[in-house]
């Protein structure tokens, strides 16, 4: 619908940090009440600073997305970011926590220390007729979702690159 329409929105692509070390050191049931919780955080603050015409899904795992007005963003954002950053120290215990970091194994099988989760947020601005699918749309937030992650800390990336179609 928004595709079609005169309005500018923004879709933003979620994930959360060094997810795959904390759910193997703690456990599918912590990692799964971690993703609920996250979900409920996003849907919270989207409907505090969104506005009625939000949308927010899960797409699977620790992956989000929220469909945004233009305006909103900026607000959703900062405050998904900065509550994220508030409340994840509940999920960890003392000693992480105190060390900033846990061990684990990689992807790949490597040992390597992960600092506490943090949460990513690629954004696009979208306007008509600059996107012409939400394949288009998902496909471009992945690959700046890829950019965003590397930067240290929970945070958001604003792609205000126009689409090649």
């Amino acid at each position: 619908k928004l595709l079609s329409s005169n309005e500018a929105f923004a879709v933003c692509y979620a994930d959360l940090d060094n997810f795959k070390a904390y759910n193997d050191r703690y456990g599918y049931i912590m990692g799964s009440e971690l993703i609920r919780h996250t979900g409920e955080l996003i849907y919270e603050e989207t409907s505090k600073f969104g506005g009625d015409n939000s949308f927010v899904g899960h797409v699977g795992g620790d992956d989000f997305v929220m469909v945004l007005p233009a305006e909103t963003y900026e607000k959703v954002c900062k405050a998904v970011t900065s509550r994220f950053d508030r409340e994840i120290a509940k999920f960890y215990s003392p000693e992480d926590n105190q060390r900033g970091s846990i061990e684990g194994k990689d992807r790949y099988g490597v040992h390597r220390i992960f600092p506490i989760m943090t949460i990513s947020i690629a954004v696009l601005e979208c306007q008509q007729g600059e996107y012409d699918s939400a394949v288009n749309i998902a496909r471009t937030a992945a690959q700046i979702k890829d950019h965003v992650k590397v930067i240290p800390g929970s945070n958001y990336f604003v792609n205000r690159r126009k689409s090649d179609r």
